[in-house]
């Protein structure tokens, strides 16, 4: 597939379509071309900078589920938050109320494959996932 034809979070490295703010983040491409989600060198760079996002959701507003952090992740004002979280905790095989610590890293991983799949209708490589996982935490 061209990457003209690549869904746009894949286009601009950002799997997760993480927008635009006043967070610079590691990786982040020095051009920005577009003006609502943030580009990336990197899809590694773009999973790292979700898997940070969860980190904080965890420790700073206590989000620790699956059905907690797509809540907050994909709120209902713009998405389908009870389909994504559905979609999210089938492809972890994990209930969407389970505690999922983000040193977890085998089911982090599989939630932000997951993720990934809701956020581009593709499947993510998961060796790119791992390698943010790796960006973000250092293990």
């Amino acid at each position: 597939m061209k990457m003209n034809q690549l869904p746009r979070g894949l286009r601009n490295h950002n799997p997760l379509n993480i927008r635009v703010s006043s967070t610079k983040w590691q990786g982040q491409d020095p051009v920005q071309s577009d003006k609502s989600f943030v580009q990336f060198i990197s899809n590694a760079y773009g999973y790292r900078a979700a898997f940070v996002t969860l980190r904080t959701y965890q420790q700073k507003y206590g989000l620790r589920t699956i059905a907690k952090m797509i809540g907050r992740w994909a709120p209902p004002n713009e998405n389908n938050t009870t389909s994504y979280i559905k979609r999210v905790a089938d492809g972890t095989g994990l209930d969407k109320d389970a505690q999922l610590p983000y040193t977890d890293k085998e089911h982090m991983v599989r939630m932000v494959m997951a993720m990934a799949v809701v956020e581009n209708a593709t499947n993510a490589i998961k060796s790119e996932v791992e390698d943010g996982y790796k960006l973000a935490f250092g293990f």
